[in-house]
């Protein structure tokens, strides 16, 4: 039986990746021009693999790329020393040279080698976070890409996934002491993504920010609808199944257009009808509740974690069809109380991940709890 072609929950490149040729080619050109580009995305919208798909084609550029993900920070010393290693890495192609030449720029420490279970070498610097000079090491590590880059007499990019999550580290002082060692660093471009959008909008809106308005922005939306369903039409092909436009717009409309939703459903369909046959409506609705079934525990989870009121709320906004939540009608309706308290657990849910806020009014960050509420909580 022939694998399942719509892959889920890992990062997707080279032809896996569905259109964003706009958006590649803006990163690829900021990189390439020296800025430092910040990149701003909601969740699900396939922001790792657009930079993983970059760092790629900036590769095979010549242009040598150090990826790092702040969501695997634990400390300020663990940043550290992800991203000292992430650069070294990057730079001399290989973990051996990126090793030995650690020791060289970076006296102080005293880097460890050993050999995982797939017998892969694996290293570390050895950062403490309660080292006595870990803000005197902080911006060594910070200097080190531009360091690099003069040793090779190139180019050297960074990217800063999460990069929001710098703020959980050290607060602003380690926002405040990237910003002076970036602006230093002719060589090197950077990119700092993020997907909790109100901060990383923060970040570079706010006059109180360090990062205030120092490098272009660019906002991921859904991927256009023409270049998806021909995506998806090709994928469906090319594994044996068949499907017509109609049905197409039924998985944009089902999905919410979210990238990350759209090839989850689209999983889904393909073990519904065994990866051969017409996809029908009745295919899509299997599938839709094939994907509340296995998301059900972590829905339930979710659920049981919001107050009495966030619960009504999100009820209220998931079976309102799109009405405003602070009409006379709609807080009667769903026993709301007045509207200041209607407006605290709105700023909730979104920090939780479960609302987003857009020009049109409230929505569901993730399209399939709407359809698990409307279809548990009568």
């Amino acid at each position: 039986m022939a694998s399942n072609p719509f892959r889920i929950g890992v990062p997707v490149t080279g032809e896996e990746l569905a259109d964003r040729e706009t958006e590649l080619g803006t990163i690829l050109k900021e990189v390439l021009g020296g800025s430092r580009l910040f990149l701003i995305s909601p969740r699900r919208y396939g922001k790792t693999s657009l930079l993983l798909e970059s760092r790629a084609r900036l590769q095979a550029r010549k242009i040598p790329v150090a990826y790092v993900d702040l969501y695997q920070a634990t400390s300020l010393a663990h940043f550290l020393d992800l991203f000292a290693r992430a650069v070294l890495e990057a730079a001399e192609g290989t973990v051996e040279k990126a090793f030995r030449i650690a020791g060289e720029f970076l006296r102080a420490l005293r880097p460890t080698m050993t050999v995982n279970a797939e017998g892969q070498p694996e290293w570390t610097l050895g950062f403490s976070q309660q080292q006595p000079d870990l803000l005197k090491l902080r911006d060594q590590i910070l200097a080190l890409p531009q360091r690099l880059a003069e040793r090779k007499k190139g180019r050297l990019a960074v990217f800063i996934d999460e990069f929001q999550e710098v703020r959980a580290l050290d607060g602003l002082a380690l926002e405040k002491a990237m910003r002076a060692a970036f602006q230093q660093q002719p060589r090197v471009s950077y990119v700092f993504a993020g997907s909790k959008e109100s901060l990383m909008w923060e970040m570079v809106r706010s006059r109180r920010s360090p990062f205030f308005r120092s490098g272009p922005t660019l906002s991921l939306g859904p991927i256009p609808s023409r270049e998806f369903k021909i995506y998806l039409s090709n994928k469906f092909r090319e594994s044996g199944m068949r499907i017509v436009p109609a049905r197409l717009d039924d998985i944009l409309t089902v999905g919410d257009e979210v990238p990350f939703n759209v090839q989850y459903l689209c999983h889904a369909l393909w073990i519904v009808k065994g990866g051969t046959g017409d996809v029908s409506s009745q295919d899509i609705s299997q599938a839709l509740d094939y994907i509340l079934a296995s998301e059900g525990e972590y829905y339930t989870t979710l659920w049981d974690q919001l107050s009495l009121h966030q619960r009504r709320t999100a009820r209220g906004l998931a079976r309102s069809g799109g009405a405003t939540p602070f009409t006379a009608a709609f807080l009667r309706k769903h026993d709301l109380g007045p509207s200041a308290s209607v407006a605290r657990s709105l700023g909730q849910l979104i920090k939780r991940d479960v609302l987003k806020k857009s020009r049109a009014g409230y929505h569901f960050a993730d399209p399939f709890f709407k359809a698990w509420l409307l279809a548990k909580i009568p």
